[in-house]
């Protein structure tokens, strides 16, 4: 080989070094982009999260100090009798409409809201609700807006629920009876009747609401019985397991549901749901140790008022 063509190609493999040397330098240096992103308006996560976290605190404070009122404490009583239970027009598990009786029991009048559930963590050291793990980064930054005193307390799970409701001398409410109290004796669609009014109640679409509201502000989201936030603001625990066949297995008289499953019976939609799903007869079922944004509970109680 001549000492031009031994020229030629020692520069040629000089040429590629340097280049390889320059993209290492790219890859491991200085970081450059994100400081240039940082000044154009780019936030790092960790900061996120860190004044996710802050604005919470001030938020759980808030709501620790908050004065809860006898009206947020009171119980509806529902008389012993017949209702409709189910819908004709429903999913499979929903079927068939049967006649069901029922003792006479007492209902929260309003869902469990953060400043009783909070009071509840204060003297018995309860774990504090989940409000994080299955959200999308845009509701994640804005988690201490569902920490409002008067609004319902979501994130728990079934057993959070029982606990609470406990604790309170209380139980969680059958299926048969939260959707008594939600129908009354008719086959109403929605708590207050057959129109679709989804302005009526905290659901996904212009309300006013983001996410939830306080459990008293939707004035038109009532029962005949007088019970609030049945179809929306935020879905709702109940005892019951769930079965798709409990309408046809299950006595007409005081029904349970199933002894055993897998999943827990959830009723009423949430704030981040459409009309449709706000129904009275609507079922939805749940592993009991989820914990979501969306879901939260209230309690009920046997026997006559007191």
């Amino acid at each position: 080989m001549s000492k031009y063509l031994i020229g030629i190609y020692l520069a040629l493999v000089i040429a590629i070094l340097v280049i390889i040397q320059i993209g290492i330098r790219q890859k491991s240096g200085p970081h450059e982009p994100e400081r240039q992103e940082t000044e154009q308006g780019y936030t790092p996560l960790a900061t996120k999260l860190a004044k996710v976290e802050e604005e919470s605190r001030k938020a759980e404070l808030e709501v620790k100090q908050a004065k809860i009122g006898e009206d947020f404490e009171s119980m509806v009583f529902i008389p012993a009798g017949e209702f409709f239970m189910g819908s004709n027009d429903g999913s499979y598990d929903a079927k068939p409409v049967r006649m069901v009786y029922l003792d006479g029991f007492s209902i929260d009048k309003y869902e469990v809201t953060f400043a009783q559930f909070y009071q509840f963590i204060g003297l018995t050291g309860h774990r504090k609700p989940r409000l994080a793990g299955y959200l999308s980064a845009s509701v994640t930054e804005d988690i201490p807006l569902f920490i409002r005193a008067m609004n319902p307390v979501v994130g728990v799970s079934w057993d959070d629920a029982v606990e609470y409701c406990q604790w309170k001398g209380k139980r969680l409410p059958s299926e048969a009876e939260w959707e008594k109290a939600a129908k009354g004796t008719d086959k109403r669609k929605w708590p207050w009747g057959n129109e679709e009014r989804s302005e009526y109640a905290n659901l996904l679409g212009d309300d006013g609401a983001p996410y939830t509201a306080p459990v008293n502000q939707f004035r038109k989201d009532v029962s005949p019985y007088g019970v609030y936030d049945l179809a929306g603001n935020a879905m709702e625990w109940v005892a019951d397991w769930f079965n798709q066949d409990s309408y046809r297995i299950l006595p007409v008289s005081n029904p349970l549901g199933v002894s055993s499953g897998e999943s827990r019976v959830i009723r009423g939609a949430s704030w981040n749901d459409s009309i449709k799903r706000a129904q009275t007869s609507i079922r939805f079922k749940m592993s009991p140790e989820y914990r979501d944004v969306t879901i939260g509970f209230r309690c009920a109680k046997s026997g006559s008022p007191p």
